[in-house]
């Protein structure tokens, strides 16, 4: 036990460690060569050494006229969030997207789409939830309150002037004599034109391309299916669709889940007269959106990513869930989750997340679950387990295939931390934001990081990595994500851990925390809420005192650190 408060204490002691950015006052600049704290299981980091920057430069640099002209591809959420940094950088910049309103995918989604990740997690780091009583009571918004959110920040920031709508870019490459790139864009499906510009962002997001598994379109022809087969980002509303239907639902992430329990929900009244659940691996650590009325995902603070991840400590994770199903069940929440995972050793950070329990409830309600697809003969699908069941719609929730019409296949293996192809490294005037999935956590706060680095790259205040560095880097987090995500690393290439996603590019920037004693002893509602309040992207922007000081008004639920508390039991009581 001694040794377990030593850890901590020296976790906390090497944050204090004089930093370059002027101590524990947070960000004040940026700076070449910071450094970060990580425990031992962590994906280790490489920051660019001051040393390595003259050959980097050299590499990048290439006459310059100001403002460089830079245009935006994609309206989600990452692209509205790299416009914003990259404008208020100085650089000219304009946003194509081919839909008529921002909002990306959350803009298309199905009837009654609602986020995995709350608004305290989801929300900007500069530009809070509104009202601002949200930063103290998160919730978990729907897709249109988070594209009204989306809205109110474009206009926050007068960066509707610079978005054009109803706009394809039909194709981007280098012009002729390779100075600029040549985009093509298609305006309201009639006029072409062509532009120029100095840098490009990609910021189409990794949900483009619907993927419906070759084999499961091979099994359906060969077997002559009688049904309809459809990609889940094809509906509009589950209930209409599945009315009178025999429904198969291929796929259980956090999308399959949703669309599973609204087909079931029309098992009760004789709507739909079958719903099933088709899944080869069965689904990844599965939490709900919420516990009672407070989100789930609150847990996941910077304390809780210091607990050891489960493919090292595994008896402990079991332990917890012992104890932590009949603590759930006492405070009158339903534990069905936690059981299940528990039962499967399904445990948090070694599998993607399913931030989403609809499954469960789809279960309760009637839905069968199966495991692999492996024949279909008329309207009989046979399963792997053995299994038989008669089905005339078939919905492939089965994700998306790889983004790029340039040649990016997999995203770990190509990009250095999903922005930078290390193939082009002498040529970084391409660049792709929000291609990173947090196993737990949100895409747009690392959008937010990758964003402003790619600003402070292309501005000059930040030195660019040599190819040596992204490829050495690039290789250890292969590694590192097969050891940590075992079963879902090769197909899911944008899985990221997210605490260390953000410190890595905190460190870049010079903007990491303030976490040691120095702000314990003289702010210490702030240290409370970075070490135990949501791990959002405010907590990158301390050198904001208005930022600041919205962190020291967060109130923390207690069950937050329930979690953490359990841990120290584990590590302090339990091994006395």
């Amino acid at each position: 036990s001694v040794r377990c408060w030593c850890s901590l204490i020296l976790t906390m002691t090497a944050a204090d460690a004089p930093r370059s950015d002027g101590g524990d006052g947070g960000h004040h600049g940026m700076n070449h060569s910071s450094s970060s704290s990580s425990d031992s299981k962590d994906v280790k980091v490489s920051i660019i050494p001051e040393s390595s920057s003259a050959e980097a430069k050299s590499a990048f640099s290439q006459p310059r006229r100001m403002p460089l002209r830079v245009a935006v591809i994609g309206a989600g959420p990452s692209g509205i969030v790299a416009l914003k940094e990259l404008k208020e950088m100085g650089f000219s910049t304009v946003l194509f997207d081919a839909a008529e309103r921002i909002g990306g995918a959350f803009a298309t989604a199905y009837e009654g789409a609602q986020l995995t990740t709350s608004s305290s997690l989801t929300a900007f780091g500069d530009f809070p939830p509104n009202p601002p009583n949200m930063v103290a009571k998160p919730t978990m918004w729907t897709c249109e309150e988070y594209v009204e959110y989306l809205n109110d920040y474009i206009d926050h920031f007068r960066l509707r002037g610079c978005i054009e709508l109803k706009s394809r870019v039909v194709s981007y490459k280098k012009s002729e004599n390779e100075a600029l790139w040549e985009l093509v864009v298609c305006k309201e499906n009639t006029n072409t034109s062509t532009s120029y510009f100095d840098r490009v962002v990609i910021a189409t997001g990794s949900n483009q391309n619907p993927n419906i598994p070759q084999d499961l379109l091979d099994k359906a022809r060969q077997g002559d299916f009688t049904g309809d087969i459809v990609h889940s980002s094809s509906i509009s509303s589950m209930r209409s669709l599945a009315r009178g239907r025999r429904v198969l639902i291929v796929g259980l992430g956090e999308t399959g889940s949703d669309l599973a329990l609204q087909a079931a929900e029309g098992l009760a009244t004789g709507e739909v007269p079958f719903v099933g659940i088709s899944s080869r691996k069965g689904p990844g650590h599965t939490i709900p959106r919420l516990l009672g009325d407070v989100p789930a995902d609150l847990m996941t603070s910077r304390a809780f990513h210091q607990i050891p991840d489960p493919n090292t400590a595994k008896s402990m994770w079991r332990e917890l869930y012992e104890r932590g199903v009949p603590m759930i069940k006492a405070a009158g929440m339903d534990a069905t989750w936690m059981e299940f995972n528990l039962e499967n050793e399904n445990f948090p950070c070694c599998r993607f997340g399913v931030k989403n329990s609809a499954w469960l409830d789809a279960l309760d309600a009637g839905a069968a679950t199966f495991g692999g697809i492996e024949k279909i003969d008329g309207d009989v699908v046979t399963f792997d387990d053995g299994a038989v069941a008669r089905v005339d719609l078939i919905v492939a929730a089965t994700g998306f295939k790889p983004f790029d019409d340039a040649g990016v296949r997999n995203v770990r293996a190509e990009l250095w931390r999903g922005v930078l192809r290390a193939a082009a490294a002498d040529d970084m005037s391409l660049a792709y934001v929000g291609f990173a999935r947090a196993a737990f956590g949100g895409v747009p706060p690392v959008a937010e990081l990758q964003a402003r680095w790619l600003a402070s790259l292309w501005a000059g205040e930040v030195d660019p990595p040599t190819r040596e560095q992204m490829e050495e880097e690039m290789q250890r987090a292969q590694r590192e994500a097969g050891l940590r995500y075992p079963l879902d690393a090769s197909r899911i290439t944008t899985l990221v851990e997210y605490r260390q996603a953000l410190d890595v590019w905190g460190a870049s920037l010079g903007a990491l925390p303030p976490l040691g004693w120095t702000t314990a002893l003289r702010r210490p509602q702030l240290w409370r809420a970075l070490w135990f309040g949501p791990l959002c992207a405010a907590q990158y922007r301390c050198g904001d005192a208005a930022v600041a000081a919205r962190l020291e008004r967060q109130k923390l639920h207690p069950f937050i650190t329930a979690p953490v508390r359990a841990w120290l039991y584990w590590r302090v009581i339990r091994k006395t």
